[in-house]
């Protein structure tokens, strides 16, 4: 990831400031030249999936794909400054390779090469286009912006876009601390400081009733994503007196989807943003209830939350893990000690998903479905979806029943040992003899 030396402390305002001392530009440094990567085509990724589950041995039949056509007008769009010969250029960075941009994109891109925004030009250090899925954006500009120069500058850059582009239902003004590029996918670790110039801090998805708070987490490709709470309803059949409960939830969006299927609906994740965007969520919701829980995801969490009665029940556990995380120490025995009915795993990657397989078949779950989503097509990136169910049957040989009166046949009898026997206290009573009896 491309990141900047970071500046001193903006002591007098977070988005107006004076300008620090101007740096030397070092001649020294050398271009890094970049080796295009092949993106792999679908048949490439389908091949990838079939060798992987022979390689692995992954027991079950693998369904059909889900995926979407993908729309320009609904995917996030990003300019980036990056370093080419000495200065600072705004480099488009599509979602997919050989994507053609959104006639906005570009409208937006001519403006901000005039010269009259030369200085806000160069304090720019991303522009973030986060589209809502039917056609608009919510734009969100990362800048250093020190001096009345600048400023001035982002207000008539904001003007413009309110004059000239419909498509552009807000402007958000962001900066992180510490000094790097913003990224909806960050932890807590990073601070970020928003400033709104025009529109709503919560940006809709699509048609479907639900808000996105604009810093919260979302896949840049919107279609495929906005479709997928209904595949999941396909691959549970969720009965009315069932419970359902996301992790890593973001902005709860396939769980409220869900909330009217389920006699009660929870959301667990670490994030404010996603907090913010649940309780908007929440207040939408047209039938059922939804339960946010801000806090990381621990072992201990579910001994917590599963020692109340209230919450005993059909439970389906949905996990959709972060790229390059897995779950914490111990997650997977106490996951597998609130015995849910179902366990349905997203994993990132093929890597991940292998591990998570074996362990769950350790803690006695076995795979029952396995769906590959596409979400983002072009990008060479897809995400597998697993169910796992109870081995109720025994066929992991671990099942529970079947173990106990196993175990009570083949069970020894105690011996004690002659460590035990000595310890025991031994009462006997002396008999006389015969003469002394006689006597």
């Amino acid at each position: 990831m491309y990141t900047r030396q970071s500046r001193k402390p903006n002591t007098r305002s977070r988005f107006n400031a004076k300008a620090p001392a101007p740096k030397k530009a070092d001649t020294t440094a050398k271009e890094t030249v970049q080796i295009p990567r092949r993106v792999p085509t679908f048949e490439d990724l389908k091949q990838q999936l079939t060798s992987w589950a022979t390689n692995e041995k992954i027991p079950g039949k693998i369904q059909a794909w889900f995926t979407k056509e993908i729309l320009p007008e609904n995917c996030d769009w990003k300019f980036v400054t990056k370093k080419a010969a000495n200065s600072d250029t705004l480099i488009l960075e599509p979602p997919a390779k050989d994507m053609a941009a959104p006639e906005v994109v570009t409208r937006i891109e001519e403006q901000l090469k005039k010269e009259h925004l030369r200085v806000l030009r160069k304090a720019i250090r991303q522009v973030w286009f986060r589209a809502t899925g039917d056609g608009r954006f919510a734009l969100l500009v990362q800048t250093d912006c020190y001096g009345k120069k600048s400023v001035h500058e982002f207000k008539t850059f904001a003007e413009f876009l309110q004059r000239n582009c419909p498509e552009i239902i807000s402007c958000h003004q962001v900066q992180c601390q510490p000094d790097k590029l913003f990224d909806p996918a960050y932890r807590q670790t990073v601070r970020t400081d928003l400033k709104c110039h025009f529109g709503n801090d919560f940006i809709p998805l699509a048609e479907t009733g639900f808000r996105m708070h604009i810093l919260d987490w979302a896949p840049r490709m919107k279609d495929a994503w906005l479709s997928l709470p209904a595949r999941i309803k396909d691959a549970l059949h969720p009965s009315a007196e069932d419970k359902f409960f996301e992790f890593y939830s973001g902005c709860s969006f396939v769980s409220a989807s869900l909330a009217g299927l389920f006699s009660q609906t929870e959301a667990l994740d670490c994030r404010e943003s996603a907090m913010l965007s649940t309780r908007q969520n929440t207040r939408n919701l047209a039938g059922g209830s939804l339960k946010f829980h801000r806090e990381q995801l621990e072992a201990n969490f579910f001994l917590k939350f599963f020692s109340k009665a209230a919450n005993d029940g059909r439970w389906t556990f949905y996990f959709n893990l972060p790229s390059g995380e897995g779950f914490p120490s111990g997650a997977e025995q106490a996951i597998a000690a609130a015995r849910p009915e179902r366990i349905l795993l997203q994993a990132p990657d093929l890597e991940t998903a292998a591990k998570e397989i074996k362990h769950f078949r350790r803690e006695g779950y076995i795979l029952r479905k396995s769906v590959p989503l596409y979400l983002e097509p072009g990008t060479g990136k897809f995400d597998l979806l697993v169910l796992f169910v109870p081995d109720r049957a025994g066929l992991l040989g671990q099942n529970p029943a079947l173990r106990r009166a196993k175990g009570s046949v083949m069970k020894p009898k105690e011996r004690i040992s002659r460590e035990k026997n000595a310890n025991i206290p031994h009462f006997v009573q002396s008999r006389p003899t015969f003469k002394q009896r006689k006597d």
